[in-house]
């Protein structure tokens, strides 16, 4: 594996961060284009649950906030296929809108 595979691996569910995390760590595999994407994922992640939790539990569930609630998570994919694209790209670039607040974020990693 190389640094491109382990941050595109980032973006594919919370196992896929899991692994990208620990390879970053332990395998070896420590650069800023890794850390970048793990930030970005990451990010993208903690968003998509508050979101399902908002809409799942505060908000009964009825057609008009099913609506805005299914365009919600499609945005997050796009954004998701859009961080696996700037990945595979080996680009440091933000997704839109939402990318530069993770960029200084979640010092862990």
């Amino acid at each position: 594996m190389n640094r491109k595979t382990i941050s595109i691996i980032s973006y594919f569910t919370i196992i896929g961060w899991i692994i990208a995390f620990a390879m970053y760590y332990n395998g070896g595999y420590r650069s800023l284009l890794v850390q970048y994407h793990l930030k970005q994922s990451f990010g993208l992640g903690i968003l998509s649950i508050f979101l399902n939790v908002l809409f799942f539990t505060i908000f009964p569930i009825i057609s008009s906030q099913l609506l805005v609630f299914t365009l919600l998570n499609t945005g997050i994919i796009t954004f998701l296929i859009l961080g696996i694209m700037n990945a595979a790209n080996q680009k440091k670039q933000p997704v839109p809108l939402i990318g530069s607040l993770f960029v200084d974020r979640f010092y862990f990693i």
